[in-house]
């Protein structure tokens, strides 16, 4: 079985600082246990045991990127990050690759330097308007007192060294950019290294989240004009697991991801775009679907 990589979903005990338009975590229901305890817990132990053995199993079958990532945002809950540390440690670290996904909210010095000393190299922010800083802030409904200027955090981000991704939540607020190119002299000022356009999910479950998505959907002749210059701007590089090519393009990594959530193929094969760690303890293959239990 070939697994790209594993999603580790931080527990969040309250709800997320932030409160984006089009969450996909309020699109389902939370239906895993949060087991995480602080170590004074008679849990505490046999959950890091718990985990250790699913950081084995992701181990065993190839897979050398993980993701720090959750229903909220993963910085809420640093003592479980620590923890993590802890058991890859104890493993002789056998993930070369270790990411966070971010709206930004929390980057602070402090944060970012804990990020660099648990062996986190990159830092993808997820983004809904790389141009105007309080329309991002709208949509992804930052607190006021966190709100970030979007150019000081990227150039802070690689004073400490980090990957610099740019995850590009594609909605309407792009629909009046008239070229491309507009987008990838936006990532040259912000000295990104890599980019993802990422098309927007909708559950189907007719939450206010899915009808937000569906009222503010990037017009696709843009994203085929952005796909276009892509493959003529760029040079194809190699073919992620999914399916999508992964180009340099005016010196950064360029990938276009149409389906973030994993949920549009229906064949059978042995190729995994994920695994998940839920908070239980427990590994998964679907965000939204017990059923999908590993062990």
């Amino acid at each position: 079985m070939i697994i790209q990589s594993m999603s580790v979903v931080v527990p969040t005990k309250n709800r997320c600082i932030n409160d984006c338009e089009f969450c996909c975590s309020k699109t389902h229901t939370n239906d895993y246990e949060d087991r995480f305890k602080d170590k004074k817990s008679e849990d505490y132990l046999l959950y890091k045991s718990d985990l250790r053995r699913r950081f084995d199993y992701a181990r065993i079958h190839g897979v050398d990127t993980i993701i720090l990532t959750g229903t909220g945002e993963a910085l809420q809950n640093i003592p479980f990050i620590l923890m993590v540390d802890e058991i890859l440690k104890e493993m002789n670290n056998p993930f070369p690759r270790i990411e966070i996904q971010t709206t930004g909210v929390l980057l602070t010095d402090v944060n970012l330097h804990m990020l660099r000393q648990v062996g986190v190299s990159t830092i993808s922010l997820s983004i809904s308007d790389i141009f105007d800083d309080k329309s991002n802030s709208s949509i992804i409904g930052i607190h006021p007192k966190l709100q970030f200027n979007l150019d000081e955090l990227c150039k802070t981000i690689k004073s400490y060294g980090f990957n610099l991704r740019l995850s590009l939540n594609m909605t309407d607020v792009y629909n009046n950019v008239q070229r491309p190119g507009t987008f990838f002299e936006r990532f040259g000022e912000l000295d990104a290294d890599q980019i993802t356009f990422r098309e927007m999910y909708y559950s189907g479950n007719n939450t206010k989240e899915d009808q937000w998505v569906k009222d503010h959907l990037v017009r696709e002749d843009l994203m085929e004009e952005i796909k276009f210059y892509i493959k003529d701007q760029g040079k194809a590089q190699y073919p992620l697991p999914f399916g999508a090519i992964v180009y340099s393009i005016h010196k950064m990594s360029t990938v276009v991801d149409d389906d973030c959530m994993d949920s549009k193929s229906e064949e059978i094969n042995d190729i995994l775009k994920y695994l998940i760690l839920r908070e239980n303890g427990k590994l998964y293959t679907d965000w939204g679907d017990v059923g999908t239990l590993i062990f």
